[in-house]
């Protein structure tokens, strides 16, 4: 296997099929082909998350469909947010040396080379429990199997076949798989009709599943709708707000997504590190707009949390393809605020 120099060359050499989610901001399909080229150091990777590539990697083999395996790999990555390939590489060296010349043991059982490559290896990490849950939802999709047992609870609960307050039996499996599955099952609409209704704890498991779909308009405005009253009530709880921008954050309705943020950045819970860290973490797409981002990190210099979280959430913004150079001509504004100065500042002699 000499001319195997990435990942995918070795699973393409194996026949395997393949899906590949990036696990780091949100739960979303990575290409084929844009995972090969990033491998290739062809493009920076799209979707970095505090310095690294987070990715969940499906594969499985013709001949032995039922058998699926799991990677999550998570690449350190330079600061123009190309792969650094001696990581690659080292991750390579070991997967070759594991499973030797052949492929075929990463058919036969879960005490496999492949399952043991994982073992004590600096690349690997487990995703926290919601990521877990929405990967699984979205893996059965891939796989072609049936949600879990639980997404029929979800499922009657919020499309309104259950009474609003009766939802504690709901887990946050049934949930993910609910939302993976919304546009396959038409139930966007009943959601759209019943998002007003629901309590503060199932409405927040809820859009943090969200985040990781991209909800129609309807939806969208269903959820602006029940937050945009918090964007101004000063005793309104940060966290509400903070869970409805994670719900539009993936929406095809950026207009809808672009005025909840502005509305809250020009509220009382704008200097909120709740409601700061989740646009910079989930709706980063929305600073892309020159405006947008200046208010926001003016916003920023000043959040109830401090230096650190302008230093750490900066840092990784500017990561970000696309947002690099939008971040430096701010930094350079002169009609910016003093105490963003003094941020900048700081963060730069950090």
């Amino acid at each position: 296997m000499s001319d195997i120099h990435t990942l995918t060359d070795f699973l393409n050499r194996t026949g395997a099929n393949i899906r590949i989610f990036d696990m780091g901001r949100r739960v979303s399909v990575v290409s084929a082909q844009s995972f090969s080229r990033f491998e290739q150091c062809e493009i920076p990777y799209p979707q970095p998350y505090m310095y690294h590539a987070r990715l969940g990697i499906l594969f499985w083999y013709p001949q032995a469909p039922e058998n699926h395996y799991i990677w999550f790999l998570q690449f350190p990555l330079d600061e123009q947010g190309f792969i650094i390939q001696a990581a690659r590489d080292g991750f390579l060296k070991r997967l070759l040396e594991t499973v030797g010349q052949s492929a075929k043991s990463v058919n036969e059982d879960t005490e496999s080379p492949a399952h043991n490559l994982m073992k004590d290896n600096p690349l690997a990490f487990t995703p926290d429990q919601e990521r877990i849950a929405v990967f699984n939802a979205k893996a059965k999709l891939a796989l072609g199997q049936p949600a879990s047992r639980f997404h029929d609870q979800a499922e009657e609960y919020f499309t309104g076949q259950r009474d609003k307050d009766d939802w504690e039996d709901i887990g946050l499996q049934g949930i993910a798989d609910f939302c993976a599955r919304l546009e396959k099952q038409d139930n966007s609409k009943s959601l759209s009709q019943q998002i007003a209704n629901f309590p503060e704890i199932p409405f927040s498991a809820l859009c943090r599943c969200l985040e990781n779909e991209v909800i129609d308009h309807h939806l969208a405005a269903a959820i602006s709708e029940r937050a945009m009253p918090l964007t101004t009530d000063p005793e309104a709880d940060s966290i509400s707000l903070a869970s409805a921008i994670r719900g539009l954050s993936h929406t095809q309705a950026k207009g809808i997504k672009t005025a909840l943020i502005l509305a809250a950045l020009n509220g009382p819970h704008a200097a909120d590190i709740e409601v700061l860290t989740v646009i910079a973490a989930r709706a980063w797409d929305a600073l892309e707009e020159p405006s947008t981002l200046a208010l926001y990190l003016e916003k920023l210099a000043i959040c109830d949390i401090g230096q650190d979280a302008f230093n750490k959430i900066v840092r990784d913004l500017i990561f970000i393809p696309g947002l690099r150079t939008l971040i430096i001509a701010q930094f350079r504004n002169p009609e910016r605020s003093e105490a963003l100065g003094q941020a900048i500042g700081m963060l730069m002699n950090g």
